[in-house]
């Protein structure tokens, strides 16, 4: 399985340095942790507007939330050194269950500062994010494959004459039937 036991990797996408490819972030004995979580038996809140399909895992039912928060905070420097984001902190984390059918439509994240997206459990590598050029699923900038402790490291902040450039995304792409997709979402926002 990717994404289990080495050393995390934060690879920028293209020239604009503002959206990242990380893998193996979370340490092995947690990702262990992650995956032998029972994910359909837990408490969740349905996200609202995801046609009921899109559950938000209450964070106080996995046993493990405090070590994937101590993992984060204790990799911050490296992550914020790699990304150019030492202006943002890390926030909190939210576990989604996406269930068979969905789909997010293309859609950019407004003003958020920054998000760490990471894939957990997945019928299919291509259920990740695609990230587009433009608001056209015609030109894309780059596909993330669904892999297990893999995602991306957006950072959606202004430049120094206040630019921000949009970052369209989405996944475009069912769930497959018979199936689910577990990921987390980590909020990043400024210090």
């Amino acid at each position: 399985m990717a994404g289990v036991g080495t050393l995390m990797q934060i690879t920028a996408v293209d020239q604009d340095q503002n959206l990242f490819h990380v893998t193996d972030l979370m340490p092995k004995s947690l990702v262990e942790q992650i995956l032998q979580t029972p994910w359909l038996s837990l408490d969740y809140t349905l996200e609202e507007g995801n046609r009921e399909l899109r559950k938000r895992i209450n964070n106080n039912q996995l046993s493990w939330i405090s070590s994937w928060h101590d993992s984060i905070k204790s990799q911050w420097d490296h992550i914020a050194e790699q990304t150019g984001c030492e202006h943002l902190k890390y926030l909190d984390t939210g576990f989604w269950i996406d269930m068979a059918t969905y789909t997010c439509p293309l859609h950019t994240d407004g003003e958020l500062p920054g998000a760490i997206q990471l894939y957990w459990i997945g019928s299919s590598p291509d259920i990740g994010t695609t990230w587009y050029q433009y608001k056209d699923p015609d030109h894309i900038r780059h596909v993330f494959e669904f892999v297990t402790n893999t995602g991306y490291i957006m950072i959606n902040t202004p430049d120094s004459i206040g630019y921000r450039k949009l970052q369209w995304h989405g996944m475009l792409n069912p769930v497959p039937n018979n199936s689910f997709r577990v990921s987390s979402y980590s909020w990043l926002v400024a210090k």
